[in-house]
């Protein structure tokens, strides 16, 4: 009986170049279709961002556990949810083409009784149940203002957009007050407030998505008046993603 790897020898001498490309994709499929069934049976959210590709996963910023925990809770009652920036040909690259859409799926399948709203700056070819698209900027209060009208209020908003602090408080300024009482508004990829590329720079540079988030720390905690009630009822900062509570 021949050893595996001398299987694999003999099979690469034997198949042409297109039988030995379909027999790759057969095991990319193959691996899927794994990933898949073990997610219903388990019900993992970060298989789920595997099977479909988002960055989102353990394979890239590692964020599932943390969106488990908050979004498992409420994933039956969740009926709308934001996500700015679609992806494209992959989770991080090709933005330009009308690929994308990798979380959004992901998210339709997580929520079953959820509407999920994808926008992106450029316009995008994105399918699957329950999942609508808009094409806009994420610095425009007027676009956002008019999804609010349209979809809202959002039980969830994530910005996974252009992350230059500019657009991101854009963004927040105009949806927060969209955002359903109990609601979550997500920032991700927060380390890009610390890098020039995103119009960043070390702690204390103003204008960036850091700077945002230590503006609403001073608003949530800061009382100068007796009726004083934040609209943020709770922060959870961690490495590069902020979960904010909407106040009830």
């Amino acid at each position: 009986m021949l050893e595996p790897s001398a299987v694999r020898r003999y099979a690469k001498r034997r198949l042409t170049k297109e039988q030995r490309r379909r027999a790759r994709l057969l095991r990319a499929r193959l691996r899927r279709s794994m990933l898949l069934l073990r997610t219903r049976k388990a019900g993992d959210l970060n298989r789920l961002a595997l099977y479909y590709g988002t960055d989102k996963s353990s394979d890239f910023h590692d964020y599932m556990a943390l969106y488990g925990r908050h979004f498992g809770p409420r994933r039956k009652s969740v009926r709308s949810l934001l996500e700015i920036g679609v992806g494209g040909i992959s989770s991080w690259g090709g933005y330009e083409t009308d690929a994308g859409g990798q979380s959004l799926r992901m998210w339709s399948r997580y929520f079953p009784n959820a509407t999920i709203v994808g926008v992106d700056l450029h316009p995008k070819r994105v399918t699957g149940p329950r999942i609508l698209f808009e094409q806009g900027d994420q610095s425009d209060e007027t676009f956002l203002a008019s999804l609010v009208q349209k979809y809202g209020p959002f039980d969830i908003v994530i910005d996974d957009g252009s992350h230059i602090g500019r657009h991101v408080a854009a963004s927040f300024k105009a949806l927060w007050s969209g955002v359903r009482p109990g609601g979550l508004y997500v920032i991700e990829d927060l380390g890009t407030a610390y890098h020039p590329e995103w119009e960043g720079g070390p702690p204390g540079t103003p204008g960036t998505a850091a700077e945002l988030i230590k503006t609403l720390v001073d608003d949530t905690l800061c009382r100068f008046r007796d009726s004083f009630q934040p609209s943020i009822a709770a922060m959870h900062v961690y490495g590069e993603i902020v979960f904010l509570e909407r106040n009830v």
